[in-house]
């Protein structure tokens, strides 16, 4: 690894490069960092100078410690420094300064700087005050500045009581950098199969390139305290990069969630959007499902009950059951082929899908089916005691039959004493009806309940 140390007075500064990295990414949008480091650190106090450090390190988070010598090795302060160069910390450090100005023409002024904006700067000379449009600048010229850096840094005082080159280890926490599970499927509507790809995206906006590193992705929901940033960056632009190699992933239990370690390391870099193909799942069996639900409410009337709306669309889902491996939340693109034309028909949420659970997604809704709800007659037995009869019709213009799933949600202590189809409990407020339409034909609910409150 590559060295650097100045010696001055009786404190060494070590400018440190060169170090190996191990990533921790969490789908929450940040991450934990360790970087070894080997550096020579002389005997005493020492400053130790970190560079290539993110934007947006949480500086609570800074760990260092010296692997080799742990007890001969104290850190005593630290500071994070982000007070860099820009060009608004040009203008406001030299507020009340002396400036010089070129104009297009080649007009030359200066002057005590007043203030700035988008659009003017104002300058004040020895006997007038001047408004320059921005846009008419050419140059502009400040007084040297102290104190301010190229790029962000890390500042350590330690005490070293052993001469020699240590191991240095730094952990810290940085956000604006994030992962995410992204599903592209096939489905085959003829065999009900559903080709998927899945792939992991990194985006790393954190304001540094990570070189060479060890990756590990975290996927899971854990209790994280959102700090304040103290950098920001501006304008970044994403450059996506794909890697399609299957199988570069080792999946795992870790604690409550679940870890992927990528088999081999790679480089992450900054403003880059970087997706790695990790599952590949063939011939996944899927169930098409068509589910009206056709109450806009999602309370119980009471006396408001007269001339409700109602929903008509009916949603198309798409189920399975996962085998074999877990599904970490992320959007399923699903794509139908048409004459050898990949047709996109909709999308949806996976969320985080443990083995053998299934996998339900509402892709759209159907163009050919619609949903009609009404309240025939509502009547208050008692106080407490309401009678309602609902009336819902499926109308399908398709050219075949169809099944569907009719949910009903119901309130309070509930019996249905009259009906017209069997009905499924779903859950204590929730029923559904499964009927067939026939083909350019249409099929009518009736149910009366009794609801106590």
């Amino acid at each position: 690894m590559k060295k650097i140390f100045i010696v001055l007075f009786l404190i060494g500064i070590l400018l440190c490069e060169g170090k190996e990295v191990k990533i921790v990414i969490y789908n929450q949008n940040f991450a934990v960092i360790d970087e070894l480091r080997e550096i020579e650190v002389s005997l005493g106090k020492n400053k130790i100078i970190f560079t290539d450090i993110p934007k947006f390190i949480e500086p609570t988070s800074i760990q260092i410690s010296s692997l080799n010598y742990p007890n001969e090795f104290k850190v005593l302060e630290h500071s994070f420094d982000s007070d860099v160069y820009n060009l608004e910390k040009i203008f406001s450090r030299n507020i009340g300064e002396n400036i010089g100005i070129i104009n297009k023409s080649g007009d030359v002024y200066s002057g005590k700087l007043l203030f700035y904006d988008a659009k003017n700067i104002g300058i004040e000379t020895k006997d007038k005050i001047l408004i320059l449009n921005r846009d008419e600048i050419k140059e502009i010229s400040f007084n040297k500045l102290d104190g301010l850096i190229l790029k962000p840094q890390l500042n350590f005082l330690v005490q070293n009581n052993k001469i020699g080159i240590h191991k240095i280890l730094l952990k810290y926490i940085t956000t604006n950098i994030n992962w995410k599970a992204d599903y592209t499927g096939e489905y085959n509507e003829e065999k009900n199969k559903l080709k998927i790809d899945g792939f992991i995206t990194i985006d790393n906006k954190s304001g540094i390139d990570y070189h060479d590193t060890s990756l590990i992705l975290i996927a899971g929901r854990l209790k994280k305290m959102i700090e304040p940033q103290l950098y920001r960056d501006e304008g970044l632009m994403a450059k996506m990069i794909m890697e399609q190699q299957p199988e570069r992933f080792e999946e795992e239990p870790f604690f409550e969630y679940h870890k992927y370690t990528l088999k081999e390391k790679l480089d992450l870099k900054d403003g880059e959007l970087k997706q790695i193909n990790f599952i590949k799942k063939e011939d996944v069996k899927v169930e098409k499902k068509y589910i009206y639900e056709g109450a806009i409410l999602k309370y119980y009337h009471y006396e408001n009950w007269r001339n409700l709306k109602f929903n008509e669309k009916v949603n198309v889902w798409i189920e399975f059951k996962n085998e074999d491996e877990i599904l970490p939340e992320g959007k399923l693109k699903v794509f139908k082929i048409d004459k050898g034309q990949s047709i996109f028909i909709g999308e949806s949420l996976i969320p985080h899908t443990p083995t053998g659970e299934k996998v339900k997604l509402n892709i759209g809704e159907a163009f050919d089916i619609k949903g009609e709800r009404k309240i025939l007659s509502h009547e208050r037995i008692s106080q407490q005691i309401y009678k309602d009869t609902y009336e819902i019709k499926i109308k399908n213009f398709k050219k075949e039959d169809i099944k569907i799933e009719v949910v009903e949600k119901l309130y309070g202590t509930w019996e249905i004493i009259e009906k017209t189809h069997d009905f499924e409990k779903v859950d204590a407020f929730t029923i559904k009806f499964p009927i067939k339409v026939k083909s350019s034909g249409e099929e009518t609910i009736k149910y009366t309940v009794i609801t106590k409150f």
